[in-house]
Parts: structure tokens; sequence; C-alpha cells
């Protein structure tokens, strides 16, 4: 959505003050000539003024033919509706105080209208300008205060995890966690691989033991937006029906409408068994049982991260990864795309490749 209006922005404006240029130029006008209406001298003066222009244009010219059959000529009894457009113009050309009314009215509506929008313009310019991993908030005082949870987490995979360590969150915070956790990601904005963004969205949306089969060959720690407990609601949660489709998309074994919160912020039966939703509401909500296979290393201040441990970890997995056995190089070039461990091959069978 923020790319369509950054593109689109530039045209919309420049379309938008040509037509308000030509409103506010006839506006300007009408105001020019206001004294007409006041003072009965100057109206009838410049009525005087334009019959001698009138005159001077002579009746046979093109114009006043033009303007005869159009409907400006002599009256018809037959009227027809392709005339109005012309009847129309011809009593708003003869009528100057009635222009005048519309003119103020429509001054009085667009200065109403950029005002408000000049107003929304300031408060968008204020929100758009903030860095993205801190978030303004007001105190119930009305004071206000800056939400650093990300960075504080981010700050936190960098000091106390080893650097070898592989972190999986959706793929929205990637680059954000390479850029200031320093640490590998399992996918970030660069991922074009839809099939790896669906594995990614299977892991999150299965059940904790099912997506742990998964998780241990691909991470160490998984890290969890719950921003709803700070007051903003687009965290993980939200966003995971929209996992549930991708995964659907290649997984044929999730059901994407299974996945969902009522308006009562009821979570269905399959979102309350899945490992993302235990991983974000562990602790907060009260059906949600301890997790097995995963430990909380880390919580943020204002409870708008959470970051698990992996337990059970397959090493083997891992050093095949680490040590570039995975790696598929054409013959002598630097082309290398990775393949994913062995173990995971029973997983992988099930998937269909996505088409576009």
């Amino acid at each position: 959505m923020v790319r369509l209006v950054l593109l689109l922005g530039p045209a919309c404006a420049a379309a938008s003050a040509v037509a308000l240029a030509a409103l506010y130029e006839w506006i300007a006008d009408e105001a020019m000539t206001v004294m007409e209406a006041i003072d009965p001298e100057r109206k009838r003066a410049a009525e005087q003024a334009a019959a001698k222009a009138k005159e001077a244009e002579g009746n046979g010219s093109r114009a006043a033919r033009r303007a005869e059959k159009k409907g400006f000529g002599k009256p018809t009894k037959h009227f027809r509706i392709s005339d109005t457009p012309a009847y129309m113009a011809k009593w708003f050309r003869e009528n100057p105080d009635a222009r005048k009314a519309i003119a103020a009215i429509a001054f009085a509506v667009c200065f109403s209208i950029g005002t408000s929008f000049l107003n929304r313009s300031w408060m968008m310019a204020k929100g758009m300008s903030e860095p993205s991993i801190m978030m303004r908030a007001r105190n119930r005082d009305g004071s206000i205060v800056m939400l650093d949870d990300f960075r504080e987490s981010y700050w936190w995979l960098r000091d106390n995890t080893p650097e070898d360590s592989r972190i999986m969150a959706w793929w929205d915070y990637g680059y954000q966690i390479n850029g200031l956790g320093n640490r590998t990601t399992v996918a970030d904005g660069n991922t074009w691989n839809h099939e790896h963004i669906a594995l990614l969205g299977k892991c999150l949306v299965s059940p904790e033991l099912e997506g742990h089969h998964i998780v241990r060959h691909l991470a160490d720690y998984v890290l969890v937006w719950t921003t709803r407990f700070a007051g903003f609601h687009g965290d993980d949660l939200a966003k995971a029906p929209h996992m549930a489709r991708i995964a659907g998309s290649v997984y044929k074994d999730v059901h994407p409408t299974d996945f969902y919160v009522d308006e009562m912020g009821r979570p269905s039966d399959y979102m309350r068994q899945s490992l993302l939703y235990r991983l974000h509401s562990y602790g907060k909500a009260t059906d949600v049982e301890p997790l097995e296979k995963y430990e909380e290393v880390f919580q943020s201040k204002n409870s708008m991260v959470r970051i698990w441990k992996v337990l059970e970890v397959d090493e083997e997995s891992k050093e095949y990864v680490r040590s570039g056995a995975n790696r598929r190089c054409d013959a002598g070039g630097w082309y290398c795309p990775g393949v994913y461990p062995e173990a995971l091959e029973d997983v992988l069978k099930g998937k269909v490749d996505y088409q576009q």
C-alpha cells in the first residue's frame, strides 16, 4: 500500500493541482467583479460594456452562428434533453449574482476541506517521519512515551546469543534482525522463494510438536511480535491468517480458513493449537498450557516482543548448512543455491510448487 501511495502520489497531486488552479482562478475572477453585484451603477456599466463588445463582434460572426445552433439564439417551443448544457451555460453566463453566490460557496467548501486536509497531512507527516522500529504512545496521564521494544529485542539477540544463531521470525522483520541484531534469519524481505516462505508459515501455523519437527532443523530461536499487549493489534497473531494462506498455497494440509480470531478476540480451534498462538499468548491467556519444545528467554519491557529458544535443535542439520555441504553450485560458476537438510525430505514431499 505504501508503494502504491509513493507511485501514484505525484501524479494525483499534479492532476489535482491543475483542477484546483482552474477553480481558484474562476473564484478570483468572480471576486474581482463582486462590486458589480453590490453597486447597481457598476453593474449597469458592466452590462453596457458587454453589450457593446457583443455588438462589435457582429451578428454574422462565426461565434454567433455557432451559439445559435447550440440554442443561444431564438428560443424554440420544443425542449430537448441535449439542449440542457447549452441552456445551463446561457443561464450561468447571464446571471452574475448566481455565479458569485456559487463561487462563494465553492470557496467556503474548499477552505473547509483544505484546512482539514492540511491538519491531516501534518499528522501523517509526524507518523511517517518517526523511525519504523520505535513507536510513540501516551500514558494515562497524557505524557508521551517512546516504545523501544523492537530495538531492545534485536540488541538482546546480538548480545546474548551465539554468533551462528539462526532466528526464525516472519519475513517482515528479517532485515531488522539482520541489521540490528547481526544474526542470520530464516527469511527476510528479499526472500523471493514463495515455497520457502510457505514452509516458514507452515512451521508457525502447525501444532507445536508438528511445527517443532521442522523448526529444529532450521532455527535456534523464534522471535514473535506481541504488540497487542501494548495496545497495537498489528502483531503476528493478526498476520496468522495471511501466514496460513501462504502456507496453504503450497502445503495442502494447511487450511487457511481455519485460522482466525473472531471479533470477540476468541481464537479458532486450529489457531489455539498452532505454534504461533502458543508462543504469542502463553502466560497472557489462561487457556494456553506450557510449551514442551520451547523455552522463553526474553520478553521486552512493554511485552511487544517475545523470544523463545528452540529445544532439541538438530546439530547435524545445523552443521550440514554451516559447512556449506548443502550448496549446489554450477560447474565453474558462482551461483550456489542451497538445499534443505535431508531430515526434512518427508515434509518437502508434501509440497506443491506455487503457480502464479
